[in-house]
């Protein structure tokens, strides 16, 4: 009895059509048979999964097999037809669609023209920048990554000085052997010339006939002004050689931005706290204020209270297309100094003396600041006792 094509891949019956393909390409990274040679439960596992999947992944089919079962299927069988998984034919792609990380082959698979040239893959660092760095930009920015170059001892042919490749005997020139398993026939690549179609008879002693070397490489490039967390730069041809003339491949830079103890961003606006002494936010006037264009001068108005936002327009992080930056907000907060000169202190009481008479209200025997200075009037008396 056939399994139900919804437990084969393990998804509910209301799955969509991404989570199909995802589950897809799970089994078949798993069970694929180049990944289990010789495995034959591996083997059966990886023709159930690709006929729920050839069954689930069409609207038609699939709604024959929820209305009436495996017997909706007709009696003519699954025949396997690799180019019906154009999205998963290569197992590389499997990889790179579940593994995609910090550094790695961002491209998707391999790309091979009917040529054989083959396009070298995508690669993929993550940069820490410095907050400032990302508002301001970087002129020349260098880093070094590993990547496979062109062999230039045989100029990434493969082959030793004087010879040459030849058609793949295996593959007849093809690339691909194409397997039976029973009813079911899976294409994969010729295990003689890795997919090439060409065989190197005579490697090149320096690369071993692949045309390619592992080496670290320094690549320079320019960041530029208002770079965001999470962003991606391409830098084309700087990721992996290609093979055959095929072309080097691009890498992406993927910046993760510092923290910054002072300016918080938010787009291309930047928000910081702002200490203002208590009288000046009383009385208004100008107060100096430190940007990271230079100093600013702001106005405070009187009465302005803890909380209120300042915008400085132009003072924010470069916009990347277009002209202009955004603006900075200042969130005022009170300035409380921890100690006072005595002279200070006197000031300070008798301001608070005189604005007792605006601060008490009703008959609970004196406000807030009557309050305030009787029990400190108190403990004072105390003392001298």
């Amino acid at each position: 009895m056939k399994r139900d094509y919804y437990e084969v891949l393990g998804v509910p019956k209301g799955a969509d059509l991404d989570e199909i393909k995802k589950a897809y390409r799970k089994l078949a990274m798993q069970y694929h048979p180049d990944q289990n040679p010789g495995n034959k439960e591996a083997e059966e596992k990886f023709k159930e999964a690709a006929e729920a999947y050839s069954v689930l992944s069409d609207a038609e089919k699939r709604r024959n097999y929820d209305q009436f079962g495996h017997a909706g299927m007709g009696g003519g069988g699954f025949q396997f037809d690799p180019r019906q998984f154009t999205d998963f034919q290569d197992l590389g792609d499997i990889f790179a669609n579940m593994f995609g990380g910090f550094f790695g082959d961002v491209s998707g698979g391999r790309r091979k023209s009917p040529d054989g040239r083959e396009r070298g893959s995508d690669l993929q660092i993550e940069l820490r920048l410095p907050f400032r760095e990302a508002i301001f930009g970087v002129d020349q920015k260098e880093v070094e990554i590993p990547r496979l170059e062109t062999c230039a001892t045989c100029s990434g042919s493969g082959c030793a000085s004087g010879t040459q490749p030849v058609v793949c005997p295996q593959c007849k020139g093809a690339g691909q052997i194409a397997r039976r398993h029973g009813f079911l026939q899976v294409a994969s690549p010729c295990p003689q010339c890795q997919g090439r179609g060409m065989a190197i008879q005579n490697p090149c002693a320096e690369c071993c006939g692949d045309g390619r070397l592992q080496k670290m490489a320094k690549v320079r490039f320019k960041i530029p002004a208002g770079i965001d967390h999470g962003q991606r730069l391409r830098l084309i041809g700087e990721g992996t050689a290609g093979r055959n003339g095929g072309g080097n491949g691009d890498l992406y830079v993927a910046f993760n931005i510092k923290r910054d103890p002072d300016y918080e961003r938010d787009g291309y606006d930047l928000h910081r706290a702002l200490e203002v002494p208590w009288p000046l936010l009383v009385l208004g006037g100008e107060f100096s204020v430190e940007t990271l264009y230079g100093k600013e001068k702001v106005k405070i108005h009187s009465g302005t209270k803890a909380g209120h936002k300042i915008r400085i327009a132009n003072a924010g992080v470069p916009k990347l297309k277009g002209a202009g930056r955004g603006d900075l907000f200042l969130h005022v907060s009170v300035l409380v100094p921890n100690k006072l000169t005595s002279e200070q202190e006197i000031n300070v009481k008798a301001l608070l003396e005189s604005m007792l008479p605006l601060a008490d209200s009703g008959d609970d025997g004196g406000g807030f600041f009557s309050k305030l200075l009787g029990s400190e009037k108190s403990s004072k008396k105390k003392k001298r006792k």
